[in-house]
């Protein structure tokens, strides 16, 4: 647990200057060079990225040939801290004109938690409502 504990930290520290951009649609470029560039540019134009923010861009796992429409995250890497707080509104998340989520790029142990408190919290909604569909009932029962 140690040793899981720690590689978090170190994944944490290594993760605390990226953003995450899920379906952000995949270059059709055959370099691997030129994909990069158009990421970059994408940044810039559609995510509305200021440039001088961006320290690099790439994406995150191998491409599937497979699959047409698979889409890999795009991984921007930022300037400081505060470009991140800024890009995913303090950790919440922003989404883009596009439909699109920028979002922190979280170590495997936060999605998680992050997974959980979602799962939870669904819980708690689906809970009130099943609360006041019975109250309704009573109080239809009782007219």
């Amino acid at each position: 647990a140690v040793v899981s504990t720690q590689s978090t930290g170190v994944e944490r520290k290594k993760k605390k200057f990226n953003v995450c951009v899920n379906k952000v649609p995949e270059s059709t470029k055959k370099s691997p060079r030129d994909r990069e560039k158009e990421d970059y540019q994408y940044c810039i134009d559609s995510l509305e990225i200021d440039a001088r923010d961006i320290v690099s861009c790439h994406r995150a796992g191998k491409k599937d040939e497979k699959i047409s429409n698979f889409c890999r995250p795009l991984i921007v890497k930022l300037r400081r801290e505060e470009d991140v707080s800024y890009y995913t509104l303090d950790g919440r998340g922003f989404m883009t004109r596009d439909k699109l989520w920028i979002n922190p790029d979280l170590c495997r142990a936060d999605r998680k938690a992050n997974f959980e408190a979602r799962q939870e919290a669904e819980k708690r909604k689906k809970g009130k409502k099943i609360a006041e569909e019975k109250k309704e009932a009573k109080q239809e029962k009782k007219k």
